[in-house]
């Protein structure tokens, strides 16, 4: 059986962790191994741009982006490609589309992200979970400290506009998020079952 690569997007507080467990859960009720991880990774450099984002690091946002690339390079090495290849499915929370979103909402070009990241493969699904700011800036849990991305309503916002650019062209599958979970979670396993 032949392994696929998923990629969950969203701004910050879309949903993506809840649903990464939730189709892991149903991938692996109907006999399927599955692989969920996420990005920034807590490998060596994954660790370094978790710095950053706590604010406790500075370096400038082309260094961020290099990191981010260089990340995801040993993440696709380490970890997607094996499991892919053995047949495991996997479901990545964040990839290519959050430098693209992210980093371009900070003030990078689009052209220097996507050179960058010229060597990542392109997922069998990746699907965008969309939710205005507003509403993603409520869920994030009250007791949790924000990082510096998650605290910018304006950042945010940029973020959501550049992720529904790339999902305009046809980068990105996009679910409404800002609807009950169970209706959600069925949308995204027809997206998953489609490819299966």
């Amino acid at each position: 059986m032949k392994g696929k690569f998923i990629t969950i997007e969203g701004i910050d507080g879309c949903g993506k962790s809840t649903h990464t467990k939730l189709l892991a859960r149903w991938l692996k009720s109907i006999g399927r191994e599955v692989v969920t991880t996420d990005e920034p990774t807590n490998e060596v450099i994954g660790k370094t741009i978790k710095m950053i984002l706590k604010g406790k690091l500075k370096v400038p946002v082309e260094v961020e982006a290099l990191l981010f690339a260089a990340d995801r390079g040993q993440h696709i090495s380490g970890l997607i490609a094996p499991a892919t290849r053995s047949g495991k499915i996997v479901i990545n929370e964040r990839y290519l589309y959050s430098s693209l979103a992210y980093q371009s909402a900070r003030g990078m070009p689009e052209e220097f992200l996507r050179k960058i990241n010229s060597y990542v493969p392109k997922p069998d699904l990746a699907i965008l979970i969309d939710v205005p700011a507003t509403v993603t800036l409520t869920r994030i849990k009250p007791s949790r400290k924000l990082d510096e991305f998650e605290k910018d309503i304006k950042l945010q916002e940029g973020v959501r506009r550049n992720y529904l650019r790339l999902a305009k062209k046809g980068e990105m599958k996009v679910v409404d998020g800002n609807r009950p979970l169970d209706e959600i979670q069925a949308e995204l396993r027809k997206l998953v079952g489609a490819i299966l």
